[in-house]
């Protein structure tokens, strides 16, 4: 890899720290000074554990997608050898040892890792604070050596979701289609963020009746939205570092950068407007979680949108944003201080659908390894939604196939978080049962005792009465 290739690349590790700042400047100062370890420790096992299996697990096909000279080591795909679409699991490349230890191998680990750290990242710090650190370690191993890999193997390592355009397969559109991660990575880690806290079983007070709901204050403001610049600045650089899983596809790299700054610009401004026209004011934290949301949402369809769409859906996102905030804190009640919840699955979730909408046909081709030359027999056409660019066909199987590929995504991350969550927190509320049904006892035997004390009392005063009365009657 050239310098080139390699500084967009690592520029991609400012999206993890930018989020993190993000996320720091929005929590109490307490709270954000302890959660910086537990942090730590997530990305560090994070790491190791995609170093150790969840590489293997989302790359493992790598040689089958792309017949790429150093990859010849990654060649192993469950279900998924040629001839056979259906791709669930990598199986080549654990530890990255042996025939995987070559320069591009190692090479599409470092440019990979920093989507790992954003996706775990987003459930780690939405739970610190509502789940023991422990358990909020696990659900961070748990995207990083499983969740990822499977959702990154399916559409980024030749698996099945990027197979749907395949006439063996379903045939529609391109496969699904995510270039930056709203799906694999923001949508999968908030819906992990859903499913851990559901899991929990936590909720907060009802608020009072009547009364508006009102952001967070922002306790460090200028790291907020430092960390909102740098997210930015490491959008950018990864999705201008052309990562392996585009290998084909033609793009417009310029288009991709001015499609994202539009779209960061379009969320800060509906937040802002949304927050001047309810509250009669600006909000630091809004600005730069309104600016985080606009990148999100464009990640995945950034190389496929017209500039005009790309602005629209920066606006759209920043827009629903505050709405979709007061909907998981005052509707569902949930503890979410970090707005995780609206920033990856409305974010991701926004971007994926877009994505099917507005994909104009102009660039793409190649995608998933299809029409290169002619799509839709129609030469020149890429990716294509359902408005597409004067000349070009419009592609209702291109929305089946996002609509596939975030419902399948959902209920991956969803009930894995929801499962490992539930198992960790069972000794406890067994605990807490016994012991409530131990106090109960113990009140049962109080009321007990309560009632012999009266009896006795009652007993007592009775014969005291009726010796008075034979008292008298000998007088």
């Amino acid at each position: 890899m050239t310098i080139e290739t390699w500084l967009p690349a690592l520029l991609g590790y400012l999206i993890p720290v930018g989020f993190f700042l993000l996320a720091w400047g929005g929590m109490e100062t307490e709270r954000a000074h302890r959660s910086t370890t537990v942090a730590a420790l997530s990305m560090g096992l994070a790491t190791l554990g995609y170093f150790a299996v969840g590489f293997a697990f989302h790359l493992g096909g790598a040689w089958l997608v792309v017949n790429r000279p150093g990859l010849e080591g990654l060649a192993r795909i469950f279900a998924g050898e040629e001839g056979l679409p259906w791709g669930l699991i990598g199986l080549a490349g654990f530890f990255l040892s042996n025939k995987a230890a070559t320069p591009e191998a190692l090479g599409l680990f470092v440019t990979y890792l920093p989507m790992v750290m954003m996706a775990v990242l987003l459930p780690v710090l939405s739970l610190y604070g509502q789940a023991r650190g422990w358990q909020v370690v696990a659900v961070g191993l748990l995207v990083a050596t499983l969740l990822f890999p499977l959702a990154a193997c399916w559409v980024w390592g030749g698996g099945w979701l990027a197979n749907l355009g395949q006439e063996d397969m379903l045939g529609r559109g391109h496969g699904f289609v995510d270039h930056a991660g709203g799906g694999v990575v923001y949508l999968l880690g908030g819906m992990v963020a859903l499913g851990s806290l559901a899991g929990l079983k936590k909720q907060l007070p009802p608020g009072e009746p009547g009364k508006p709901a009102e952001m967070p204050p922002a306790h460090f403001p200028l790291l907020a939205n430092l960390g909102a610049l740098l997210f930015g600045l490491g959008w950018l650089g990864w999705a201008l570092s052309e990562p392996f899983h585009v290998a084909g596809a033609q793009l417009n790299l310029p288009r991709i950068a001015v499609n994202g700054l539009l779209a960061g610009t379009g969320g800060i401004l509906a937040s802002q407007l949304y927050c001047w026209a309810t509250l009669g004011r600006v909000e630091a934290l809004m600005s730069a979680r309104g600016a985080v949301v606009g990148w999100i949402a464009v990640a995945a369809g950034a190389p496929f949108l017209s500039p005009w769409a790309a602005l629209l859906t920066g606006i759209l996102a920043g827009l629903l944003f505050p709405v979709a905030v007061y909907l998981v804190e005052h509707v569902l009640r949930l503890p979410d201080g970090t707005a995780t919840l609206p920033l990856g699955v409305l974010g991701g979730g926004l971007g994926v659908l877009v994505t099917a909408i507005f994909a104009d046909g102009r660039w793409g081709q190649g995608w998933n390894r299809l029409g290169l030359e002619k799509y839709l027999d129609v030469a020149g056409q890429g990716v294509t939604g359902l408005c597409p660019a004067e000349g070009f066909r419009s592609d209702p199987g291109q929305l089946v196939a996002q609509l596939a590929g975030a419902g399948t995504i959902s209920l991956l991350a969803f009930l894995g978080g929801w499962l490992l969550l539930l198992l960790l927190n069972l000794p406890y509320r067994l605990r807490q049962a016994v012991e409530s049904a131990e106090g109960s006892g113990e009140k049962r035997k109080g009321h007990a005792a309560l009632l012999q004390h009266l009896g006795r009392a009652w007993r007592n005063l009775l014969s005291l009465g009726k010796s008075k009365i034979t008292q008298t009657d000998d007088e």
